[in-house]
């Protein structure tokens, strides 16, 4: 049962970091521009935005939702569709860690011979191999997506106005990769495993034999 138990402690990692990804920064961008004094570092969340950094020798700390900040964000160059797409993120991640739970509870009892071994191990390995879907085609969908006017793609480093602007993804993004591939070696783990006959109690126990 190496398989087994690895598998089943995979899924714990993964189902950790889902939920690390859930609220982590997916996307980031940093505007340096020394003369005029501006040091801002801009965060992209699943549910929020968070602005923090320098202002003019202030202290810069500011959390918006994405409804509220529509309002400002064309006049910003930020293009609104890619709210849609981090809105759309959010529920494939949601939905993520649901099939991972549900494959978590189907390896396990798999593992500790709780039900049919046949019916949990495609349980488990099955919301396994969904889970590797759902956290793949988010950070997919997220990195062919840009989110302000003018920017090379994805991962860019650009001047605009004497301004240097850099973007890329957070470390939520990159959880969501390792989290695909977790499931996908656990998934197939599984299922790959052949299940083996439990002994009955006679062939436990053998009994002697009279001379």
């Amino acid at each position: 049962m190496r398989k087994g138990a690895a598998s089943f402690g995979g899924m714990i990692v993964g189902l950790v970091f889902l939920v690390v990804a859930f609220i982590g920064p997916w996307y980031y961008s940093i505007n340096l521009n020394e003369a005029l004094g501006i040091d801002a570092h801009i965060e992209l969340y699943l549910t929020r935005m968070e602005t923090k950094g320098i202002y003019y020798n202030q202290d810069l700390s500011v959390s918006v939702g994405y409804a509220d900040f529509k309002e400002t964000a064309q006049s910003m160059g930020v293009i609104l569709d890619s709210f849609t797409i981090i809105e759309n993120a959010m529920y494939l991640t949601f939905f993520a860690m649901v099939t991972n739970l549900i494959a978590l509870i189907g390896i396990a009892a798999f593992v500790f011979h709780l039900g049919s071994p046949k019916i949990m191990k495609y349980v488990g390995g099955g919301f396994a191999l969904l889970t590797f879907v759902l956290a793949l085609v988010p950070a997919l969908y997220v990195m062919n997506t840009k989110f302000a006017q003018n920017t090379s793609g994805f991962w860019f480093s650009q001047s605009v106005f004497g301004m240097t602007v850099t973007g890329g993804p957070g470390y939520a993004w990159y959880l969501m990769i390792i989290v695909a591939i977790i499931a996908l070696i656990c998934g197939v783990a599984i299922l790959a495993k052949k299940i083996v006959p439990e002994m009955t109690s006679s062939e436990k126990v053998t009994p002697p034999v009279d001379k």
